[in-house]
């Protein structure tokens, strides 16, 4: 495992989204409820931002075309209507330490 420091635990609240990159890699870090989520930045329907994304019930939707996707997982919740199968995005493991989100990125 290879942890980095991304951004410091007090700066975000719940429902805010943060990216960050780490080794050439844009990573998005979500909170929830207190907890960190972190998955590629990328939506992988249209390659769309998803810094620019929303939190919806715990559901992370890209404001594109409304793809949603579990923040825990990556997983696909739904597709954009009307574009069949999309990919799920990586995710990657996070925990909190000396006031730091940090993420394993290997």
């Amino acid at each position: 495992m290879a942890w980095y420091k991304l951004v410091k635990d007090d700066v975000m609240k719940d429902g805010d989204l943060f990216k960050g990159t780490v080794n050439d890699v844009e990573i998005l870090v979500i909170k929830d409820k207190g907890k960190y989520f972190a998955t590629s930045s990328y939506c992988t329907h249209e390659e769309y931002d998803l810094s620019e994304a929303f939190l919806d019930d715990g559901d992370l939707i890209c404001p594109n075309h409304f793809a949603t996707f579990n923040p825990a997982d990556g997983s696909v919740k739904s597709p954009p209507e009307g574009s069949g199968d999309i990919s799920p995005l990586k995710s990657y493991e996070t925990k909190v330490e000396n006031g730091e989100v940090m993420v394993d990125v290997e």
